[in-house]
């Protein structure tokens, strides 16, 4: 499943982050990808504008209950990219695990994620593509909106023709690995906004909640 999650950043807060990250330095990125597959650069977060940028985008993604509740989050790590006209990402599935050894203890790469910094009309090409079971699953986010999906989903960024497309990708070891598990809390959590409206004086409210933690305590590892 991909979810997308629209307004994760607003626009005061991608031109934040967009004028932190044209001052930090970009390397190609076959650095962390195999350069016949990919083309582009990145910034891992070592810089300090790299660093405040990824704080930015943190916050912002656990601002959104949409994507903690799909999610449901233990770690992050965050790094940007961007694509020039030439530069792609052929299909790929991303690692199992990220970091480790000198970077500290790794992350379990359950979920990945792209939040998009620049408009659609900035650039041509450079579509997000997830192949599913149902066929390619295409997407052209609009500036400030994300994306979620499984991280063993076998995607790409197709060739950029002009202009350049900004974002922020990420991945999301989450306390509950199992994804039917996590999709049911996701559900669980959907249901009980429409019915309650997240209100506590609802009378179904508490018969919600009672549910949503026995799942969590039976399902969840930290």
């Amino acid at each position: 499943m991909l979810l997308k999650i629209p307004n994760v950043m607003a626009p005061a807060q991608v031109a934040e982050l967009r004028g932190l990250l044209e001052r930090a330095p970009f390397q190609d990125g076959t650095v962390t990808g195999h350069p016949r597959l990919k083309k582009n650069m990145q910034i891992l977060g070592r810089a300090p504008e790299a660093q405040q940028g990824v704080n930015l985008v943190m916050r912002a993604l656990v601002g959104s209950r949409l994507f903690t509740s799909f999610a449901q989050p233990l770690n992050f790590q965050v790094m940007f990219n961007r694509y020039e006209p030439g530069m792609y990402y052929k299909d790929h599935m991303d690692a199992a695990l990220m970091g480790g050894l000198k970077g500290g203890a790794p992350l379990r790469t359950d979920l990945s994620f792209t939040v998009f910094l620049t408009e659609p009309s900035e650039y041509e090409g450079g579509d997000f593509v997830m192949r599913t079971g149902f066929g390619d699953l295409r997407v052209r986010g609009e500036l400030g909106h994300a994306i979620c999906y499984p991280s063993n989903m076998l995607h790409r960024v197709e060739p950029v023709t002009r202009g350049a497309r900004w974002a922020a990708v990420g991945w999301v070891q989450s306390v509950i690995r199992d994804l039917d598990q996590r999709l049911t809390i996701f559900e669980l959590e959907q249901l009980r906004e429409r019915v309650t409206g997240n209100s506590v004086d609802h009378p179904e409210d508490e018969t919600f909640a009672h549910l949503r933690e026995n799942l969590m305590r039976l399902w969840s590892e930290i």
